[in-house]
């Protein structure tokens, strides 16, 4: 009687060495090569945040006013407005900001507080922000926040 034996192949599973060296080669290659472009549209998205964070507080305290009929302040919590700001109706904080890293906000009025009255119009002079990165970076542009007459903020990209 001849017994005749079936061979089984042994599947091998997995990546060999040099296939698992060549994708980590290609893929450090395309992440070198998407890294700048990807620090620009971090700071771009970091820089169209703060002016969204900054149009809400105002925006805020400008609603604020006309609901409790009664001036509201928005005003900066350090030397500048980089470093966060408070709305606030005279003894209640209605909102705090904290500060924000690498960021420069200017006004052009070089304004500490602007105060929303009864009517939602600021009694302050009509001041513009600028939101730039606090060092220069190519393909990263600023953005301009502007308090036209009826108190309303508005935002637009570029310098004001």
């Amino acid at each position: 009687m001849l017994v005749s034996r079936r061979r089984t192949q042994r599947r091998v599973r997995g990546f060999t060495l040099i296939e698992l060296i060549t994708v980590i080669t290609v893929m450090g290659v395309l992440a070198s090569l998407a890294l700048p472009s990807f620090r620009e549209f971090v700071a771009n998205q970091r820089i169209r945040n703060v002016s969204f964070d900054l149009m809400a507080a105002l925006t805020l305290a400008r609603s604020e006013a006309v609901t409790r009929n009664r001036s509201i302040d928005l005003k900066k919590t350090g030397t500048a407005w980089d470093q966060g700001w408070k709305v606030f109706d005279g003894s209640n904080t209605l909102h705090d900001q904290q500060a924000y890293k690498n960021l420069a906000i200017s006004d052009s009025s070089d304004l500490g507080v602007i105060t929303y009255g009864k009517d939602g119009r600021t009694t302050t002079a009509s001041t513009q922000f600028t939101i730039a990165p606090s060092t220069t970076m190519t393909g990263v542009s600023s953005r301009c926040i502007s308090i036209g007459p009826s108190g309303m903020p508005s935002s637009s990209m570029g310098a004001c």
